[in-house]
């Protein structure tokens, strides 16, 4: 019984961690892969602070959500090994980051998407499909707190405590233990970089006003499950409070907002949409 559970056991995970069988091992629709990325369509401030990342091997690569031909990530079943399907070199190849911004007063808060296909923990616990934000919190043109998106709640640390290259937070895609997956600040060991592309990496990003027509009307409603998108208009605002740091001049102005300015028109990128 043991050498039969031992043999069973070996063949499942070669069937499920080999990348040349991924179209034999997935049924359809999930051996289509991610959509194609749209190209970048972002202001320079959205883009000034985006974060750049790095990915444990334990867990997946963010990929495109949407294509531009309107096709939205089917996601991916759980397997037996958790980066099962979604951590090779062509996923990073796939990817978008959305972002949106509101700013009140003298600050400003630049909230990053990323979308990817599962998040599985061990023993096949999870879900298809995974949403994870990080938050940038900007007054006087710099990054005053960082906000960092896990299991539904933010961690939140001041900027001055959080490694940057350049003006973009260094931020790690992790297994949280024997749960599933979040973001956490980069350490220094995190320099040893785990992803195929061997840097800290930044997707393609698209604001809020940087989708083709009527591609982000129809991400916005779209039902992923457990997973939801942060910049999306029915939960902009409460991933906003949710983010906040316990700095009083911050929550003043956010909570008690007179003065709100939302994502900016994108003109030089052919879209220019009324805010919903």
């Amino acid at each position: 019984m043991a050498i039969r559970k031992f043999v069973v056991l070996g063949l499942l995970t070669c069937l499920f961690t080999n990348k040349s069988v991924r179209a034999a091992a997935l049924p359809l629709p999930w051996m289509l892969g991610p959509p194609d990325p749209l190209p970048e369509c972002a202001p320079a401030d959205e883009l000034k602070w985006q974060p750049v990342l790095d990915y444990d091997k334990d867990g997946c690569y963010n990929v495109a959500a949407i294509g531009a031909d309107g096709r939205i990530s089917e996601g991916l079943p759980l397997y037996y090994s958790v980066p099962a399907h979604c951590r090779d070199e062509r996923d990073m190849d796939r990817s978008n980051v959305y972002s949106r911004k509101r700013c009140s007063h003298d600050w400003c808060i630049y909230l990053y998407d990323y979308y990817f296909e599962k998040d599985e923990s061990d023993f096949m616990k999870g879900h298809v499909h995974d949403w994870e934000h990080v938050a940038v919190w900007v007054s006087d043109d710099k990054a005053q707190y960082v906000s960092a998106s896990a299991h539904g709640f933010y961690n939140t640390l001041p900027a001055s405590d959080v490694l940057f290259e350049g003006t973009h937070p260094k931020m790690v895609y992790h297994k949280d233990g024997d749960s599933t997956h979040a973001f956490r600040f980069g350490h220094i060991q995190d320099n040893m970089i785990e992803n195929h592309k061997g840097v800290w990496f930044r997707s393609p990003l698209i604001s809020y006003h940087g989708f083709p027509e009527g591609l982000r009307a129809q991400l916005y409603a779209h039902h992923f499950g457990h997973a939801t998108m942060g910049t999306r208009d029915a939960n902009f605002t409460k991933d906003v409070i949710l983010a906040l740091p316990r700095d009083t001049q911050v929550l003043a102005n956010f909570l008690v907002d007179d003065d709100r300015a939302e994502s900016d028109c994108l003109e030089t990128c052919g879209y220019c949409d009324e805010v919903d």
